[in-house]
Parts: structure tokens; sequence; C-alpha cells
């Protein structure tokens, strides 16, 4: 049996839509996983017993009041509803244990729920000479991050360093608690981490789903989140 993989909708707000990149739905699928896509009136209590694990994708900013902090004019538009849904569908996923992938907003999210902080624009926040929000093509890497020894990412990457694209203008500032950093970039941004008391709960700030057609190491944090998902159900 093929795990079940719920991913969280994007949503248009000019068009009032949901919609979906389908390099998130073709890395589930090539990896060995059957996508579904979230929306955020979803009932979740019914949904979680018929998902083996879930995708947090990329999208809208946070609302700082959710970390403690006013809202800033250079913070970007966030949206409630997916706040809200994804806050539950988060607590529910870490309540059971279930495997998740967290990616760039998500990443985000993981880290607010476990009690982090946020720069709510780096540009301003963080002044650095790495360009967080590249431009295209997003399949290229535009700059380095080094990989924690001995962290879940490393021993599955086998590498110290690796190119990673990037398209954020937020990042962690304040890590949460029971969170584990698994990669930094050269300008001391956390680019990765693991909440490590969970089987397998990541977060990975660039994107791997754009990278995952000509990156071996991208195809392999999508294989090793499907692989979970199968021993979390043994």
């Amino acid at each position: 049996m093929k795990p079940i993989i719920g991913i969280v909708a994007l949503y248009d707000e000019k068009r009032h839509s949901y919609w979906m990149l389908p390099e998130y739905t073709e890395a589930i699928n090539k990896s060995g996983g059957i996508p579904i896509i979230l929306p955020y009136n979803v009932d979740i209590e019914a949904i979680m017993p018929h998902l083996d694990g879930v995708l947090f994708t990329g999208g809208q900013d946070i609302n700082p009041l959710l970390y403690g902090e006013d809202l800033l004019e250079r913070c970007g538009p966030y949206l409630e509803a997916r706040d809200y849904f994804e806050i539950k569908l988060m607590k529910e996923v870490l309540d059971q244990d279930m495997p998740a992938l967290c990616i760039c907003r998500g990443l985000q999210l993981l880290n607010v729920i476990h009690g982090g902080t946020l720069y709510q624009d780096l540009p301003s926040l963080h002044p650095s000479s790495i360009k967080h929000d590249m431009l295209k093509p997003y399949d290229a890497p535009c700059h380095q991050v080094t990989l924690q020894q001995d962290t879940p990412l490393q021993k599955l990457l086998k590498q110290d360093t690796i190119g990673v694209n990037s398209r954020h203008h937020q990042a962690i500032k304040q890590l949460g608690n029971h969170l584990e950093v698994m990669a930094t970039s050269e300008d001391g941004l956390i680019e990765a981490i693991d909440a490590s008391n969970k089987t397998f709960i990541w977060g990975i700030q660039w994107h791997p789903e754009h990278s995952f057609h000509n990156d071996e190491k991208s195809r392999l944090i999508f294989q090793q989140f499907i692989t979970s998902t199968k021993t979390a159900g043994q």
C-alpha cells in the first residue's frame, strides 16, 4: 500500500481560489506516495485517520501575533484561515507523531508552534550579502548551507555542505523548544530543523520540490519522508 500524503493547499487571494504547484505532487508521487490536497475547511479530525503523512507547503507569511510580536510594515500578507487551519493540523500531527515534511513557511510554522519567533523581513532585520529570495530558475542552488554533524539530515545526505535554492523573506529568529538545528546558511540563518522527539518531522527552509528532478539530495529528502510514513505505520 502506498502511503497517502496530505498536502496543504496554496491559496490565491486575488482569485479567492486554492491551487497547487505540480512539483509538490510530483515529488510525492515519484517518491512512492499518493498526494491528496487539503483545503483549509477540511474536517481535520475526520481526515487524519486516512493520512500517513503531511506535507506543509510554502506560501503567505504567518501572523506575527502568533509568536508575540506586533505586525511590522515589511511583514508580508498573512491569511488567518490558513494560520488557523495549519496550526490545528500541525498540532494533530505532533500529537499523533505522524511524519511531516515542512517546507519554507512550513518550517516557520513548526518553529512558531514550538514557541519560536521569526524575522518578519530578512532584508531589513537580518541584512546579508546572501540573496535569500532568488530569481528563476528556482531549481538552481544560490547559496550554501552547512549540515550539522550527526543530525538526521547530515546522516542522510552524507555531506557537510550543500548548495540550496532560496525563496523566502522570513526565517527563524529564535529557535523553538524541542527543536534541533540540522543546517545553517553562511550568514547564520537556521535552514533546517528536526522535532527530535518525533519519528520524522523535518523543517526545510529551501525548496527541494523545485530541484527534485535534477538533484539527488532533494530526492533523498522526499524519499526519507515517504519511508518514514511506512515505518510509522508498522
